[in-house]
């Protein structure tokens, strides 16, 4: 049987660079699933890389629904029987210069709840020797929250349903208007990125044994600044940030979801470059953020 990879919100930036950077290196020998939300975008995004001599599945995925998510991995065990790469790249985009209250549930919602529910789907359906990638941000370590908000993610380290709930009550307290007081940051987006860090860390830590024995990596990504709908505004504003092209960005991803078989590290860890960020880092006063 064939490989198989997925990759979720496929259908622009990032996520298609990725379909294709995967769509080329495996053809002949593997298939690749684009997913989007929206079936007639990503079935445009397909047709474009079909242009480009590659043949891409596509299946449309929400990755806030449970019914949808669990819809596809029915499909993908009755047509594949297993996923050999898993690339957790589907989110929603926070929204310039909007308050936290409004963008804290959708945000939650699908890059923490949906990558939580995602995993759960999946994790049966992962391969030996599978590779388990969540795409987050250099955003996605502690030194983007106060110290006091801290403990919550290490004392003690959270499993997957904590990091839920955590990221359930961070939703509640925006939306209250109390989050400032709690000490979340105004920026929806760095309590979103340390959440997906520490899910990440925490199925790594469950799977652990598992993964050990049966050849699996499972990692969170930084693919750094990049040139996207979404962070077009964020690099207008700070002429400090360079960014790179999605094609470019893909690369140091596909190289963390491709490691060769028998590789034992990095495990449980966010990765920039293809060197560790550490979840509790030294903060660099001054320094440009990157990712």
């Amino acid at each position: 049987m064939g490989k198989l990879a997925i990759v979720t919100g496929g259908n622009r930036g990032i996520g298609l660079a990725l379909v294709r950077r995967l769509a080329r290196e495996w053809q002949g020998t593997g298939e690749v699933y684009l997913t989007a939300r929206d079936e007639a975008l990503g079935r445009a995004a397909v047709a474009g890389l079909e242009a480009e001599g590659l043949l891409p599945l596509f299946h449309q995925l929400d990755v806030a629904s449970p019914a949808s998510i669990a819809a596809f991995a029915e499909h993908v065990r009755d047509r594949h029987g297993g996923v050999d790469v898993l690339l957790l790249n589907g989110a929603y985009a926070p929204r310039p210069d909007v308050p936290a209250r409004l963008d804290a549930r959708p945000m939650i919602e699908t890059n923490n709840l949906g990558a939580h529910r995602m995993i759960e789907a999946f994790r049966p359906l992962l391969r030996d020797g599978a590779r388990l990638v969540v795409v987050a941000s250099g955003f996605g370590t502690l030194a983007s929250l106060p110290p006091a908000l801290h403990p919550r993610f290490l004392d003690p380290a959270p499993d997957a349903a904590a990091v839920d709930r955590i990221m359930s009550d961070y939703v509640t307290a925006a939306e209250a208007g109390s989050d400032a007081a709690e000490g979340w940051p105004a920026w929806v987006n760095a309590p979103s990125k340390v959440g997906q860090v520490a899910l990440m860390r925490a199925v790594a830590d469950d799977m652990r044994a598992e993964a050990e024995a049966r050849d699996i990596l499972v990692n969170a990504v930084c693919p750094g600044w990049t040139v996207t709908d979404a962070t077009r505004v964020y690099l207008e504003r700070d002429p400090r940030l360079i960014a790179k092209q999605p094609d470019e960005a893909a690369e140091d991803v596909i190289w963390l979801a491709t490691l060769p078989p028998g590789t034992r590290a990095p495990y449980g860890e966010l990765v920039r470059y293809r060197g560790i960020l550490p979840f509790v880092p030294v903060p660099k006063p001054d320094a440009v953020p990157k990712g």
